[in-house]
């Protein structure tokens, strides 16, 4: 084989190898391990006092969490989702808080909010809550325990 049909060989499979590689592809962004959608439920047990007020302070004190969402919780008195700053729900925090007036109020451990959160990073986030108040219908603080439970992930069935 000459010299000259050698270079042609070799133009041809470059050229061969470059048209292969046109295939239109898609690309993907990779999340980091960890990160994704969950959610978390906020919880207030009166006892049997009606509940008529309360604020609560969500944070998580590990990890990396953004709350993209609030809904409400399950009581029909309480038909909107509760009052926030949206302001404050940067920092992995939150302070959220309802009332409600009405004459059938709820009594004992009811879901009050939904947290939606994105979780980044690798490490495993670790969340606290803290009831700053509840109160009855005239406005008087009520004893109360606030607490949370972790919802569904991003994927996860259950």
């Amino acid at each position: 084989m000459s010299a000259t049909t050698a270079i042609i060989i070799g133009i041809l499979v470059c050229v061969l190898a470059a048209a292969v590689d046109q295939s239109p592809t898609t690309s993907r962004a990779i999340a980091p391990v960890g990160a994704g959608f969950s959610t978390v439920d906020l919880f207030v047990d009166s006892g049997n006092q009606p509940l008529a007020a309360w604020q609560m302070e969500f944070k998580a004190t590990a990890g990396r969490v953004e709350i993209v969402g609030i809904e409400r919780g399950d009581d029909k008195n309480f038909q909107d989702p509760p009052y926030y700053d949206p302001a404050a729900m940067s920092g992995n925090r939150v302070v959220v808080g309802a009332f409600n007036i009405t004459d059938r109020l709820p009594v004992g451990k009811i879901r009050v909010a939904r947290l939606h959160l994105h979780v980044s990073g690798g490490e495993k986030p670790v969340y606290a809550v803290n009831l700053i108040v509840a109160g009855n219908k005239e406005g008087k603080p009520i004893t109360a325990q606030g607490s949370f439970a972790l919802g569904k992930s991003e994927g996860e069935e259950k």
